[in-house]
């Protein structure tokens, strides 16, 4: 007797496939992301890539010769977060939208509000099922084994 018949067998490789198909472009298109700001005086705008890395600075004018050192660090420091976080924002509304497509949605994926919960569900569909003997988690040993 067989687990499986050919049918399920086809049907899991199928959507298996699809998977495949999906993440690929949730890596393509979220290697591709980029996001612009600019200050609110527009001195200055960011372009930042999809891992927060600076790609182009503009200055509009020569507005900006006339800040004190100290105020254009400033001024430069928080264009360039505030490109990042748009970046950031950007990049996890694509995966959003490319996880509903996911066949057999697991969890709450397509949901989450952040990294940071993304994160969080992920780790969670690998540890939701398993049993919890009470005992902290150790780090694998040397040879890279977990006890």
């Amino acid at each position: 007797m067989t687990l499986f018949d050919d049918s399920l067998m086809e049907a899991a490789l199928a959507e298996l496939a699809r998977t495949e198909e999906i993440t690929s472009r949730i890596r393509t298109e979220g290697a591709a992301v980029t996001f612009e700001a600019s200050d609110r005086n527009r001195l200055l705008s960011v372009t930042v890539g999809a891992q927060g890395d600076v790609r182009e600075l503009r200055f509009r004018g020569d507005g900006y010769r006339d800040l004190a050192p100290a105020e254009l660090a400033d001024l430069l420091v928080k264009t360039i977060e505030q490109a990042r976080l748009g970046a950031r924002a950007k990049a996890l509304a694509g995966m959003r939208e490319l996880m509903v497509d996911l066949p057999s949605p697991v969890g709450r994926l397509g949901e989450v509000a952040s990294v940071d919960e993304l994160v969080e569900e992920l780790a969670g569909m690998f540890t939701r099922n398993q049993p919890d003997s009470g005992k902290p988690v150790a780090p694998p040993d040397g040879d890279g084994v977990w006890r």
